[in-house]
């Protein structure tokens, strides 16, 4: 029964991620051409038709026999049939095939904690990790989160929320999602968190965490090794607050451990400072 209720927990997890990439763009069919984008062209009569070729600047494109064939802000599928018109007076029969190789007009944004953030060209086949990828990968300082920013069908804008570990570390298929044209990867730095601790601690020094980890007084105590047999219950919090000023802010450690007290969220560059105890 734990098994069943551990696979029922997983799955719930992923209905989102799931529920959004069957919402996504169909990009042969819906994603209409522009300047710079590569077209796949097919003409089973006649090979020296076939090839690829790239949309010119004025929205054009240039087939054997037929000439300049203008096809910007049309989708695959139109361009198909244009073709198809355009050969009837050249051909008996015209059997045409076109797919997007490249949507180079709407490129893929990945901005954030990567090695080189900026644009790649989109294809009907490109996923979040092969973004990444081409992005020089994960940079240091990530978060633990990427944001997948989209316009839906329906005209509104929609994120999805990939957990890192999930895509990264364990492979899961199911949060690789194909990306669409114009999409926008984000993946937030994970900003460090440098905090002072000082006074009776077994090892008195800075201690690093990452913000996502939300540090609190006690795991900074527990970085410094725990208080000594000297220290008292009183520790002292010291920052930087609104307008520059220094706050103190005084604290019983030991109510937080009894549960008496919550434990106190440290922000960058805080100085925790743990008493001696006067006998």
């Amino acid at each position: 029964m734990k098994v069943r209720g551990f696979f029922i927990s997983v799955l719930i997890a992923l209905l989102p991620v799931v529920a959004a990439t069957q919402d996504l763009p169909l990009l042969s069919a819906d994603t209409t051409v522009g300047p710079r984008d590569v077209l796949d062209i097919r003409v089973m009569e006649d090979q020296t038709m076939s090839g690829r070729v790239t949309v010119a600047d004025d929205g054009q494109i240039v087939l054997n026999v037929v000439g300049k064939v203008a096809v910007a802000g049309l989708t695959a599928a139109q361009i198909e049939s244009k073709l198809k018109s355009l050969l009837d007076n050249f051909l008996t029969k015209a059997t045409i095939s076109v797919q997007v190789v490249e949507f180079a007009s709407k490129p893929i944004s990945v901005v954030g904690a990567v090695v080189r953030p900026g644009r790649i060209g989109a294809t009907g086949s490109t996923t979040l990790i092969q973004a990444i990828t081409e992005a020089g990968g994960l940079a240091a300082g990530h978060g633990n989160q990427i944001y997948v920013l989209r316009t839906a069908r329906n005209g509104l804008s929609e994120q999805l929320a990939i957990d890192v570990e999930e895509l990264m570390v364990r492979g899961n298929p199911d949060v690789n999602i194909p990306l669409a044209p114009n999409d926008l990867v984000n993946i937030p730095i994970d900003p460090p968190v440098t905090v002072y601790i000082m006074g009776e601690v077994m090892r008195p020094g800075k201690a690093q965490f990452r913000r996502s980890q939300n540090p609190t007084l006690l795991q900074a105590i527990a970085d410094a090794g725990g208080p000594t047999d000297r220290a008292s219950k009183k520790v002292i919090v010291k920052r930087i607050g609104t307008g520059g000023k220094q706050e103190t802010i005084t604290i019983n450690y030991r109510d937080i451990i009894r549960g008496k007290s919550r434990d106190v969220v440290l922000q960058d560059n805080d100085t925790v400072v743990l008493e001696e105890a006067l006998f």
